[in-house]
């Protein structure tokens, strides 16, 4: 029998990006990583094991210990997964050179790493947004600008002038980052967009599309068969970062996307995904989980924003209703920061009074329960409120 260890690396875009060695993410991203550290507990299988950074908050495990069976058996260190001599399986959030070189992995299901990553990276870009959508166009299931490849300032200015305001994507970054909105592209804005090009090789360019929600289609591989795995409806702030998830059933999830969206077209597009990922499992191997983000606006569909080779929050939100939700019951999943750990634990307490929790056979049917601990540094925490 295989161990399966999993850990939580939310670097994983940005450290595609580079070639080889370690990348070193921003102070917040590895705070963000720290913190979040137990956030596979919760999507992961019981036999499986998480890798997590530290866990010293007895009152969080007291608080989850009728939720989660065996909690403290599951928890372990890089070092333990170093040392495990028996057949394991490294299960990443995504699959990157940094986190393979810190967990001394090198090989992902009996493959030289190096050549998983690879193929993971070219997937990954963005500038696999076009072939989808291409494919998507050819099938009657996009009626929009193709996003296109852009190597250079002047055939950006081009795309700009005949689509007038554009969105303009760095080939690899954190979901919701590296995007930027353009209507007139300026002088500052073309020497941003140069180093990109200057760095990356290229950008990828898109006309705007008039959103009126967020959502994704969530896939899974079984036993060398890529199948539908859910549904997930999700918002994000200002600047495009992830802020919620909405916890339903997939029935209830679907049919709030086709308040916006036509029905037909969106079953259409989840069987056009299901066999789109089929043809390419080979380039795939190796890899999961792929969440695959759209939007929809008057009952149009934009059925690639971003294709994202690994764990996403939709799966999160998906595996958590299915698992830990009462049946019928409807809610949100949500990360927060707060300034530091104090005011993090006050705010819990707040949350814990406004929304008292109500959990019956491992199951939650009402109130708030934070899904992550508070140790002595923690900012970020995740966190579910059934309604």
């Amino acid at each position: 029998m295989t161990t399966k260890f999993h850990i939580f690396n939310p670097e994983h875009d940005s450290a595609l990006a580079l070639e080889s060695g370690i990348y070193t993410p921003k102070p917040q991203i590895q705070q963000f990583a720290k913190d979040l550290s137990t956030l596979p507990l919760w999507y992961s299988d019981e036999e499986d094991k998480v890798i997590v950074s530290q866990l010293d908050d007895q009152a969080w495990i007291n608080s989850v210990d009728n939720i989660i069976p065996n909690l403290k058996d599951r928890i372990t260190s890089t070092d333990d997964y170093k040392h495990f001599n028996a057949e394991k399986r490294l299960m990443p959030w995504g699959i990157d050179n940094t986190v393979c070189k810190l967990t001394n992995t090198t090989q992902i299901d009996g493959e030289d790493v190096a050549e998983v990553v690879n193929r993971t990276k070219i997937f990954s870009s963005r500038e696999q947004t076009q072939d989808a959508l291409t494919r998507l166009k050819e099938n009657g299931l996009f009626d929009g600008f193709v996003s296109r490849k852009v190597d250079s300032i002047e055939e950006l200015r081009k795309i700009n002038e005949e689509f007038g305001r554009i969105v303009v994507k760095v080939p690899w970054s954190s979901s919701g980052r590296g995007v930027l909105f353009i209507d007139n592209l300026d002088d500052k804005e073309a020497r941003r967009i140069g180093k990109i090009i200057e760095s990356q090789g290229f950008v990828m360019a898109e006309s705007f599309f008039e959103k009126e929600i967020d959502f994704a289609l969530e896939f899974e591989n079984t036993d060398g068969k890529w199948h539908f795995a859910g549904y997930s409806l999700f918002s994000t702030d200002e600047h495009g970062a992830y802020k919620q998830n909405v916890l339903a059933s997939d029935e209830f999830l679907k049919a709030e996307i086709c308040k916006h969206a036509d029905a037909e077209k969106l079953d259409k597009i989840v069987e056009f995904y299901c066999g789109y990922f089929q043809e390419r499992d080979e380039e795939l191997r190796g890899n999961k989980i792929i969440g695959v983000d759209m939007m929809a606006g008057n009952k149009r569909i934009h059925p690639c924003v971003e294709i994202n080779v690994r764990h996403t929050m939709g799966i999160v939100a998906r595996r958590l209703y299915d698992k830990y939700i009462e049946p019928g019951k409807t809610g949100y999943y949500a990360i927060i920061r707060l300034s530091n750990a104090d005011e993090l634990r006050k705010w819990n307490a707040e949350q814990t009074q406004a929304f008292p929790s109500t959990i019956s056979n491992g199951k939650i049917s009402k109130g708030f329960i934070a899904l992550t601990p508070i140790e002595k540094n923690t900012v970020f925490e995740a966190y579910v409120v059934v309604e």
